[in-house]
């Protein structure tokens, strides 16, 4: 997301941070759907007999706990992509406006 200019300085490029910001989108929506996939299995565990059932139901519960944290994980990593592009973007035109105004 990050590249250093000719003067060795650490600049923001836009559009790597967009497709950082898609991929972690898709791994939401992948994690989202394998919860989906987990409840599925829960429900199905009503039918079995013996701790086999509550077993996978458990492991399942853990996992979902694991996906929930995970994808709360990715979307501040999102925010935190997103705030840092705006931040630079302002930056970028505070400069802009600066330089217009000396020119003037």
């Amino acid at each position: 997301m990050a590249f250093k200019d000719s003067d060795g300085r650490i600049t923001i490029d836009e559009v790597a941070a967009e497709k950082d910001i898609k991929q972690l989108q898709a791994s939401i929506e992948k994690m989202n759907a394998a919860i989906e996939g987990l409840n599925e299995i829960q429900i199905q565990t009503d039918d079995f007999s013996g701790n086999t059932g509550t077993r996978i139901r458990e492991a399942a519960a853990e996992l979902i706990s694991e996906l929930k944290q995970s994808i709360q994980a990715t979307e501040e990593s999102i925010g935190l992509i997103q705030a840092t592009v705006a931040k630079y973007q302002r930056l970028d035109q505070e400069m802009k406006n600066t330089v217009n105004q000396t020119r003037q």
